[in-house]
């Protein structure tokens, strides 16, 4: 997040004639990759807004304060998991909190200012549940997690939040349990995304949560000027406010978990602004990494030595800066092979006047920033990126991409600057690995929407073999995006079960082998920003028809094959099962 006051002197000392002239240069490059006309004929990837029709109601809460409270413009995430394990993922919603009220301490009871958890009745409509299952919770949500930490084989819930987080045990009967306190993971901070991953090794989830900035409701930063007269109140730019250190809880498999981010490493920096965070096995090792987008300040790649110790490494890999050395505030994180060459690479969602950052991974712990050469510059200049997902929306194989945009500042209007409050979400058609095209003129009415996004997750909420989308908004309504794209290929979906590794298969890597292409999916234990995509892999075939070879790499590279399985069907693959068959069930497509 950049504050509109550093942007002021931007041109300060250069001449009338310059200034022009840079003008001029930058609407000659983003009308050269302008999207197509609304009026042209609908492409081949298209999302339909059904929230209505599914009966699906959230309306987000973050009534403004006129000193603009920094942490009421972040939004909140939004979260798929199986709760009751009937095959349909079910959806929970963050809601934001009201500032009079949480400053001095009222005990909310309006379900309306309630994380809300709808339960998906057979991919046809959804039910508000939240109160029957024991979900009613309070104060500003920020971060989601899903996750078996218990390996019960229910799915728990996390929730950072701006003051205590929140861990729900899933209990199995249809109800969760709060048991943050006795759990010991209840941080006081201000935390943002979060994740579940293994990160020592030992088969249990642990959790990562990215914090922000180390303020609080007593100790509030409040940023102003005096416009024409009058005292006008913006959002404080974060790199004048303290970074929180990242925390770190190990699962002590016994329901509590120790926070152990001092002996991890996290204290060896300065604490920084983090938003945005993405586990993985970057450098292939067999130990869970982690990725952090910070804002406004360098990103950071902390590297597991396998013992739960971690160095940050994001300056020698190239994923601390853009190309040009320029440290951007991050926000969203997605990971994907996007080329298809078999490597996780990297998408980073920036502020306003900077560029979205796509990491193309290179080998040897190496990324490059080719966000220019990929397409993905010049659209996202005029955007503030917050949500970001990588999906194949027509299953042909290649991920595609998805961001949510939307601005932290709402009266720029009033200072003269052109940068929208509000503003269109865009969706890009992953070209056969070397370029992303445009395609939010032609992919539905939603994208020409003008909306304040933030969060985005992933799920097949109707299990016809098409990924659909979930975007949570700042003050306004959840949205839900079905899949109806056109002449969509064949896809393949997949459940993984751990026994000796953590028993949500988080941390897991996939490689099917289709034909003469082999494709790469992760099991991710986070997306987006502040956002969980559903557990289940669903991977895009393409015209393949005939029965595919899955090979499953475990944390810690342990690996199985998989042969025979059949496009259109579902699989639930169990750690040291490959010598059987694997329970399936089929999908429409």
């Amino acid at each position: 997040m950049i504050n509109f006051l550093s942007r002021c002197r931007l041109f300060t000392g250069l001449s009338e004639r310059l200034v022009w002239a840079f003008y001029l240069l930058l609407i000659l490059q983003l009308n050269s990759h302008l999207p197509v006309r609304a009026d042209e004929p609908a492409g081949e990837i298209r999302l339909q807004d059904v929230t209505a029709a599914v009966q699906l109601a959230f309306q987000h809460r973050s009534p403004l304060t006129v000193k603009r409270h920094l942490h009421l413009m972040m939004g909140s995430g939004v979260g798929w998991l199986d709760y009751d394990n009937d095959g349909f993922p079910d959806l929970i919603c963050g809601q934001g909190e009201e500032w009079q009220t949480a400053l001095h301490k009222k005990q909310d009871t309006d379900l309306d200012w309630s994380n809300r958890l709808f339960r998906n009745a057979g991919g046809t409509q959804f039910q508000d549940v939240t109160q029957v299952c024991g979900l009613t919770g309070f104060g500003y949500a920020m971060g989601i997690a899903v996750g078996d930490y218990d390996h019960d084989g229910f799915a728990d819930l996390y929730v950072s939040v701006f003051g205590r987080n929140q861990l729900y045990a899933n209990n199995g009967d249809g109800t969760f349990t709060d048991i943050s306190q006795s759990a010991h993971v209840d941080h006081p901070g201000y935390g943002a995304s979060c994740t579940w991953s293994d990160l020592d090794g030992d088969g249990l989830l642990d959790l990562y949560i990215a914090n922000y900035l180390e303020i609080d409701r007593e100790h509030y930063p409040i940023c102003s000027r005096r416009v024409d007269g009058a005292r006008f109140y913006f959002v404080c730019h974060p790199r004048y406010v303290p970074g929180e250190f990242d925390v770190i809880y190990r699962n002590l498999g016994n329901g509590k978990f120790l926070d152990v981010s001092k002996q991890a490493g996290l204290h060896a920096e300065t604490p920084r602004q983090g938003l945005g965070v993405f586990a993985a096995d970057f450098d292939l090792d067999g130990d869970q990494d982690i990725y952090v987008a910070n804002d406004s300040v360098a990103n950071q790649l902390w590297i597991n030595d396998g013992r739960g110790h971690f160095t940050d490494q994001a300056l020698i890999a190239g994923l601390a800066f853009n190309r040009a050395g320029d440290r951007e505030a991050g926000m969203g994180l997605a990971g994907a092979d996007y080329n298809g060459d078999d490597k996780l690479d990297l998408f980073v969602t920036n502020y306003f006047g900077e560029t979205n950052t796509l990491y193309r991974n290179e080998g040897a712990l190496f990324f490059l920033d080719v966000t220019d050469e990929t397409g993905l510059a010049a659209p996202s200049r005029v955007r503030l990126g917050f949500g970001t997902s990588f999906v194949d929306l027509n299953n042909d194989g290649w991920e595609d991409l998805f961001v949510a945009n939307g601005h932290v500042h709402d009266r720029l209007a009033q200072l003269g600057k052109r940068e929208p409050f509000e503003q269109e979400p865009q969706l890009f058609k992953n070209e056969s690995g070397s370029r992303f095209r445009e395609i939010s003129a032609s992919a539905g009415a939603f994208f020409q929407t003008k909306q304040v996004g933030r969060g985005s997750a992933v799920a097949d909420f109707n299990r016809d073999g098409l990924a659909d989308l979930a975007v949570s908004h700042l003050n306004q309504p959840l949205v839900l995006l079905q899949n109806q794209s056109r002449s969509a290929g064949h896809s393949l979906s997949l459940q993984l079960v751990g026994r000796d590794s953590n028993r949500s298969g988080i941390g897991v890597t996939v490689e099917i082998e289709a034909g003469k292409r082999k494709l790469m999916r992760l099991r991710k234990g986070s997306s987006s920003y502040l956002s969980a995509d559903e557990g289940r892999i669903l991977t895009g075939l393409g015209s393949h028809k005939a029965p595919v070879s899955v090979k499953v790499i475990w944390p810690g590279r342990k690996s199985e094959i998989w042969t025979g399985l059949q496009p259109g069907r579902h699989y639930t693959l169990i750690e040291g099962n490959s010598d059987s068959q694997p329970s399936t069930q089929s999908h429409s497509e």
